[in-house]
This record gives C-alpha cells, sequence and structure tokens, in this order.
C-alpha cells in the first residue's frame, strides 16, 4: 500500500508576513508615484492640452480600485481621504477621468528581472472572466434568465517563480492556439511551454519553434508523424510523438517528462478568481485589457512579497 502524500509550508514565518504586507497601503502608495503625479510638459507635443495627472497616478488608481474591489466614485472618495490623512498637497482627479483614460494608459508588466542566460519555463492556458449576466448560484438555482457575456484571459505563467510573464484578454469565441504567438512574442530565452491539448495545433507548435522553446503538449490521439516538408513546429511535434510512444502513451508520459506543472497556471487562476474576483467592472473593451493587466500586476506584486515553499511529507 502507498504512502498517502501530503505538503507542509517550510517558510511558514516568511510567508505569513508577505501576507500581513499584502494589506499595507504604503506598498502600493510608493514616492515615485508621488513625484510623478502630474504629467509632465512635454516639447514636441500634440495639438491640444496636455493632459492634468500622468499615466503612473492613473495606473495607481486603478490599481487601488481594482485591488480593493472599489466603484470608480469611491475610488475618488479613497483616494481624497488617503491624500488627507498622509498630508499630501497632491488633487484627485474627477473618477469619470479614470473611466475615460483607462483604455489608453500604457500597463506594463512586473517581473523581477534576474541575472543569468537559463532559459525560462512557461505554463500557459485560459480562462474566462464575466463582464455580464447571473451569478452561479442564480443559474444553479433558476436557471439562466439572462445572457451571460465573458471576455478570454489568456496567460503565460514563470512556473518557478509564479510571476505573470504575459497576457492577452480577447472575447469569448477566440481559439486558445490563436493567441499563442502574441503570448511568446515577447518573451525571449523561453525554455519549456507547458499547455494542454487545445493548444496542439500546427499555429501553436509553429509559434514555441519560432519562440526557440520546446513543447510540453498532450498530442491528440489519431496524431501521425509528418514525413515530408514539415515545419519547424510539425518537426517538435514529431519528436514529442516519438517521445509520447516511447514512454508507453500520454500518462506515463506526463510523469516521466514532468508535465503536470502546468497545473501551477491553475494555480494562478485560483489566486486571480479567488483574491480579485472572477469577474472585470469595464464596460470597454480597452479598458478591460487594462484591468486585466492590472490584476495580473497585482498578483506580481503577492508574489515579490513572499510565496510559500512547500514540502512533501509522508503520512
Amino acid at each position: 500500500m502507498s504512502k498517502k502524500i501530503a505538503y507542509r509550508v517550510r517558510n511558514w514565518k516568511d510567508y505569513n508576513r508577505s501576507l500581513i504586507n499584502r494589506g499595507n497601503l504604503t506598498i502600493w502608495f510608493s514616492e515615485d508615484a508621488v513625484k510623478n503625479w502630474y504629467q509632465k510638459p512635454q516639447a514636441n507635443k500634440k495639438r491640444g492640452r496636455s493632459f492634468i495627472y500622468s499615466d503612473t497616478y492613473i495606473e495607481l488608481a486603478l490599481t487601488i480600485r481594482t485591488l480593493f474591489h472599489l466603484p470608480l466614485r469611491a475610488t475618488q472618495g479613497f483616494l481624497e481621504g488617503l491624500v488627507f490623512l498622509l498630508g499630501l498637497n497632491l488633487s484627485i482627479s474627477h473618477y469619470s477621468r479614470l473611466s475615460r483614460r483607462a483604455g489608453s494608459v500604457a500597463i506594463q508588466l512586473n517581473t523581477l528581472k534576474k541575472a543569468g542566460k537559463k532559459p525560462t519555463d512557461l505554463v500557459i492556458d485560459s480562462t474566462g472572466l464575466k463582464i455580464f449576466g447571473e451569478g452561479e448560484w442564480k443559474m444553479r438555482t433558476h436557471g439562466k434568465q439572462k445572457r451571460r457575456t465573458w471576455r478570454k484571459y489568456h496567460v503565460s505563467v514563470n512556473p518557478a517563480t509564479h510571476e505573470v510573464t504575459a497576457i492577452e484578454l480577447t472575447e469569448a469565441n477566440v481559439h486558445d492556439c490563436t493567441i499563442l504567438p502574441a503570448l511568446l512574442s515577447t518573451q525571449k530565452n523561453i525554455g519549456t511551454a507547458y499547455a494542454d491539448g487545445a493548444y496542439s495545433f500546427k499555429q501553436g507548435f509553429d509559434a514555441i519553434a519560432q519562440s526557440g522553446g520546446t513543447p510540453s503538449i498532450p498530442i491528440r490521439s489519431g496524431t501521425t508523424i509528418v514525413r515530408k516538408e514539415a515545419s519547424p513546429g510539425e518537426a517538435l511535434r514529431n519528436k514529442l510523438l516519438r517521445d509520447i510512444w516511447e514512454a508507453g502513451g500520454k500518462v506515463p508520459w506526463k510523469k516521466a517528462s514532468g508535465h503536470h506543472r502546468r497545473s501551477l497556471v491553475e494555480t494562478h487562476m485560483f489566486r486571480l478568481k479567488t483574491i480579485l474576483g472572477s469577474s472585470l467592472r469595464g464596460r470597454l473593451l480597452a479598458n478591460q485589457k487594462t484591468e486585466a493587466k492590472i490584476m495580473a500586476n497585482i498578483l506580481n506584486k503577492m508574489a515579490h512579497l513572499g510565496m510559500p515553499k512547500s514540502e512533501k511529507i509522508y503520512l
């Protein structure tokens, strides 16, 4: 009889401190944000009046809104109270300005830059974020009475650091495989790309080959070796298919190759929906894309504060 496996957190003291720091306002209201509160004058600006508030301020306000699940009006009030308590001589924009600027502000993913040339592995998947419709309890109890609309959140995560390295937000009918080239195009020095069967198409393998990575994707049943004029992606798929045959099937191949690391992207999605919610507040797609990037940045910041280090124990 095999022993039961459980996991125990070995760095509980540090991880507990990081959980406390997630609610520390000083982490989200930095000195750089205060210095760059207003838009700086530009020498070669376009016609028309310049912005009063900088993109840094807009991103800060939207981050606070997303983190604390606030409406736009409450976000304005929160910032007014925060500036008053800190004794800062700063003005707060009207809530409607946040809505207008949200779709055009440029959000960069906040990732730690580590030295070294070691390739970075990626775990890739997608999930749905609701923008309109009834809740799950209402659906299960009384059935659907209104249309339900979703956006698709495509993401790649570094399994070693739990950081989001790239995201794309699309409409619900966009296939996962068509977004994979966009996810990989902004990343360099990719190692192994772990994904599920939804990415087992020529387009997906070609995107991984172009990025210089190695695929770890379960091949669909009935797939055969491409022997004539195989593309770089099909050559990777041929090798992967032979590895699965030599291992004796998909199940032993997953165990031998470590494909189960792919489940770490499911952990990211669980954290996303548990901490920040499973729906988007923006009305326009451009605003929703900004909101999704801010959500990813918040989770990256929490990962930087500290993550649990678990070890196997046998009961």
